[in-house]
């Protein structure tokens, strides 16, 4: 082929018909030199682009590639260049692959029918300028692993999924760029990062933006408009900057921020906002700095939880609701900002949040400013005026200071109290620090620490102190230090001057509830009062608001409970303890409870290394000492031990020290002498071996009898010869990994995760529980149990919801197998606003890596959808290796499943019988609903049915009359599957129908 030079660079030539020119583009690559440019003339190109080599593709002309399944354009190579060539697609997960370098797309066009349009994956990076980019069956561009993808004035329409998607660090930046008609903007997660300035995002079905995960998005000068959920979602940590930007025409929220989410919002107009034009809750925080916001359809700001916002210099007019509203423990402190014009109260504080007004000014309001129920605060300077009701209303409990403009008084200095012990409090700050681990933990002790002491500072100068919640909840798994914190936390507040003694009573459910009516007070109380001056501990607290039938004395207890925390307020704290999870019901079983209780601090589980120093801390007390292989092993040790229910974390440590000693003591007793050194040396073979809880292929005892019955049990199953041969080939890849490991070779990495691809009844789930305690049986799971649950069980209801029903469940199943049945409804979430379904599936993909030797998953669901719903995550191919292929039954299976549980109910099938089964069979219509086993038990109830009404008018029926179905008994063949199931809904009365499990257990014959 021709080529001409261009300084060192050659042009290479591609045409459909010109002559000297390559046929194909992939040929012009395969022939061209790096830096080589490859001018492609008019016409459509049928293939797959792959760009192994440093080249330039320009078009000279009107040019199109098309491609089905593999990308229609894949780089491979460090650089490449794409001018004016327009690009389709369809099928597959990606239409443009940028695999590794760096791709430059100019004057470009993509059409794409696929999961992701452009995927840009790690450590390479995408800069497209002028592209036109359409893809009505998926997402737009996927940048995931630190990858870079830089879009200037490109234009993104028709996008079925999110036009940008940043995952896992990947870095987006969109400028000057046209976003519009897609479910969503963009989207970042799990610390992926954008950019996104001076763009245009209108007509988006879900929620505009999104960060999430630790994401982390800033905005500047971008009009969001006609956007049918919230337009700006903040969550799960993630920071979100909006700078000059305008949002208009949106039909919910505007700006959302949940969970632990920071947003600031500088010089942001928000107009028309059918919800709130700013809703923040949890412990979320805003900061407005002069912001506009005008005509919201509710609330136009408001903050709940224990959520903060701040606004600086902001304007807020014609609100169909509160201007700002304070509710929960939200603190939002205004300055400098005008409230005009609200239906409701420009300001309102309510429950026990705290609202702070400095300057500004709230008029032509229903109602001025307000604070309700234990709603606490001030307001400073702020012009108050011609509002329709009241100014200020005041039907709080606490104390807010108004100070009018021009009269604020001159604060009152207070007596300065106790001079903190500085040197003790020095002692014991250093003693928090020297525990192992607990690194948060230290970090919200200190910060409380800080908080008293900067109170004292503002007490000596005169200034109101900031309210401060002492008492506490300890929140983790047990064994994580939560006693010794809390006797240390007492310690500190009495030098601190806080408490006057400091010392710490620790009660548990036993020591507060008795057993007859009025009890429980007097117990309570006497506790309390010892406690008084210093800490009361309650370990275990959620027992008390768990009372099962009966006088709940637990609630008496925490009723109590809550009237003397009110009135001892200034001369004791306490700290409840327990689960997470279970706090949270604590928590919400009296009102007044979550008031007082406003500071939570999470207990982590030990690491592996910090599990280490634990026991080199007990070696050093106890006079042992661990050598370095010992050190490493019992790293080891930790790192594989499951962190299942019975984990302790320190308990745990301190356990497996003892059993080190005590195996050191046995491996000693036989020598004569035993020198010193001996005494105090721990080594390797003291470690016991690992508890049978994790997926190993030496985690527990093999039960030899237990798995051949399991197996025989399997065998016994009718048909399912592959799927047989699949399981019984699982087993022997276990049995030879422990023989392996028993011969001091290396274990193959197993995948144990399974795929159950098949129709259904065919018995998925018997077989699932049959792997499970087989599992067991040979060591490999603890228990072996089978978790059951469905799209309904993992998928919440709003953002963050998913995550934790997905968790919890994946906890229930530790030690055994988790069950997915329909696992493909978990990717195939429909309509706008946030998919639920993929987040539940990107949840499971992390619990699987972290927990990957505690749990099997097996996801079960038609073979053709469940590829789709491998393909929902790149992380799900590679953890589920191995599918399980159910067959549908053949018309002899069912028979004999019929046969079988006939004769289990009483009743006999003669040959005729059998032979008119089996034609049944043979005609009945095979579609996707067809039910298998389930339609084998259709068919016999409605056999017996017909008996019943056969030999209804018979006097004096025989035994073989009443047992024997005849040939006439046979139902004809359903020709539906409603029809199906309502001669299934009409079984004989006293027939158990069987169940899917049941007619798949039926031996064969």
């Amino acid at each position: 082929m021709a080529s001409r030079l261009t300084g060192t660079r050659s042009v290479l030539g591609v045409s459909p018909t010109e002559p000297d020119c390559f046929r194909t583009i992939n040929d012009a690559i395969a022939a061209a030199r790096p830096g080589d440019v490859i001018s492609v003339w008019p016409g459509v190109y049928q293939e797959s682009v792959v760009i192994d080599r440093e080249v330039t593709l320009s078009a000279a002309g009107e040019v199109r590639v098309e491609a089905a399944g593999a990308p229609v354009l894949q780089l491979t190579a460090e650089h490449a260049e794409v001018c004016g060539i327009a690009f389709a697609h369809r099928g597959g997960e990606a239409a443009v692959d940028v695999v590794a370098g760096s791709l430059r797309m100019d004057e470009c066009a993509l059409r794409a029918d696929s999961e992701v349009a452009i995927v840009v994956r790690g450590g390479s990076d995408l800069r497209a300028t002028d592209l036109e980019l359409r893809n009505p069956g998926g997402a737009g561009v996927l940048a995931f692993d630190g990858a870079r993808a830089d879009l200037t004035t490109c234009t993104l329409t028709d996008i079925g999924g999110t036009a940008v998607v940043a995952r896992t660090g990947g870095a987006p930046a969109l400028v000057d760029c046209v976003v519009t008609d897609a479910r969503g903007a963009v989207l970042v997660a799990d610390r992926g990062r954008a950019t996104v300035g001076n763009c245009r995002v209108e007509r988006i079905g879900g929620t505009a933006i999104v960060a999430e995960e630790r994401g982390e998005l800033v905005a500047t000068g971008t009009v969001l408009s006609e956007v049918d959920g919230a337009a700006v979602l903040c969550a799960d940590g993630s920071r979100l900057v909006l700078r000059d930007c305008r949002v208009e025409r949106v039909a919910a929220q505007a700006v959302v921020v949940v969970g632990d989410g920071a947003a600031e919002l500088e010089r942001v107009t928000v107009d028309g906002a059918a919800g709130h034009a700013l809703h923040v809750v949890d412990t979320a925080t805003a900061d407005l700095v002069e912001c506009v916001i005008i005509k919201a359809g509710h609330d136009s700001v408001v903050a709940a939880g224990t959520a903060t916002v701040r606004l600086s210099g902001c304007a807020i007019t014609s609100g169909a609701g509160a201007g700002v509203l304070a509710e929960g423990q939200a603190d939002v402190r205004v300055s400098a900002t005008r409230v005009v014009g609200a239906r409701d109260t420009g300001m309102v504080a309510r429950g026990a949040a705290r609202l702070t007004v400095d300057g500004g000014e709230v008029r032509e309001c229903a109602t001025g400013v307000a604070w309700h129920d234990k709603a606490g605060g001030g307001i400073t300077g702020c012009v108050v005026k011609d509002n329709r009701g009241d100014d200020v209303v005041m039907t709080t409990s606490e104390h807010v200071p108004v100070e009018r403009p021009d009269t604020a008084p001159e604060p009152t200095p207070r007596p300065p109290e106790d001079t903190p012990d500085r040197e003790g409090l020095d002692a014991l700050l250093a003693e928090l620090s020297g525990l192992v681990g607990l690194d948060g933990v230290k970090r919200e002790v200190e910060t409380l620490v800080r908080l008293h002491q900067m109170a004292e500072r503002r007490a000596a100068a005169g200034l109101p102190s900031p309210p401060l919640s002492r008492h506490l909840v300890f929140a983790g798994s047990p064994g994580t230090g939560k006693t010794t914190v809390a006797r240390l936390y007492g310690r500190i507040l009495a030098a601190l001057g806080v408490l006057r003694t400091g010392q710490l009573v620790e009660v548990a459910r036993a020591d507060l509830v008795a057993s007859v009516i009025g009890g429980t007070a007097l117990k309570t109380t006497e506790r309390f009062q010892e406690a008084l001056g210093g800490v009361l501990f309650i370990d275990e607290a959620y027992t008390l608001a768990s009372g099962g039938a009966g006088p709940d004395f637990g609630r008496e207890a925490i009723d109590t409970l809550v009237k003397l925390m009110e009135d001892h307020r200034d001369d004791v704290v306490v700290i409840v303890a327990g689960y997470t999870n279970d706090m949270r019901s604590f928590l919400a079983a009296n009102p007044g409870l979550s008031s007082r209780f406003s500071r939570t601090i999470e207990f982590t589980d030990y690491s592996s290394a910090e599990l280490v120093t634990i026991v080199e801390g007990l070696c050093r007390d106890h006079h042992y000492r661990l050598e370095f292989e010992t050190r490493s092993a019992l790293h080891a040790y930790f790192t594989d031990l499951p962190r299942d229910a019975a984990f302790g974390n320190g308990r745990t440590a301190r356990k497996v020290f003892e059993e080190m000693i005590g195996r050191q003591a046995y491996r000693l007793a036989d020598e004569d002498p035993v020198s010193e050194v001996s005494l105090t040396r721990l080594l390797p073979q003291d470690l016991g071996p690992l508890p049978g809880a994790a997926v190993g292929a030496g985690a527990g005892r093999v039960d030899a009898e237990r798995v051949e019955q399991l197996l025989g049990t399997l065998r016994g199953l009718v048909g399912l010869d592959e799927v047989k041969t699949e399981v019984a080939a699982m087993v022997d890849l276990l049995a030879s990994a422990r023989r392996r490991q028993a011969a001091g070779l290396p274990v193959p990495s197993l995948g144990r995760h399974l795929i159950f691809a098949g129709p259904p009844g065919t018995g998925k789930t018997t077989v699932a529980r049959l792997y499970g305690s087989l599992l067991a049986a040979m060591g490999v799971l603890a228990q072996g149990q089978v978790t059951e649950v469905s799209r309904a069980d993992l998928v919440g209801e709003y953002v963050g919801h998913t995550a934790r029903r997905t968790t919890e469940a994946f906890d229930r199943a530790r030690g055994g197998v988790l069950f997915i049945d329909e696992a493909y409804t978990l990717s195939s979430g429909a309509g706008s606003g946030h998919d639920f379904g993929r987040e539940a599936i990107d949840t499971l993909v992390k619990l699987m890596e972290d927990h990957r030797d505690e749990v099997v998953v097996i996801a079960a669901g038609y073979e053709r959808e469940m590829a789709g719903f491998l393909a929902a995550n790149p992380g799900l191919s590679s953890r589920f290796s191995h599918r399980v292929r159910f067959a549908d039954y053949t018309p002899d299976e069912l028979v004999t499943i019929v046969d079988q549980h006939a004769s289990s109910a009483g009743y006999e099938c003669t040959g005729a019988t059998v032979a008119a089964l089996r034609a049944h069979f043979v005609a009945a219509p095979r579609g996707d609903s067809f039910g298998n086993g389930r339609y084998a038990r259709q068919v016999l109830d409605e056999a017996v049915t017909r008996h019943a009404r056969r030999t209804r008018s018979l006097v004096a029926p025989t035994m073989d009359d009443l047992c024997v179905l005849l040939p006439a008994d046979i139902p004809p063949p359903y020709s539906s599957a409603s029809q199906a199931r309502a001669a299934g809904s009409a079984a004989a009365p006293g027939i158990q129908p069987m169940s899917e499990n049941v007619a798949s257990k039926a031996p064969s014959v």
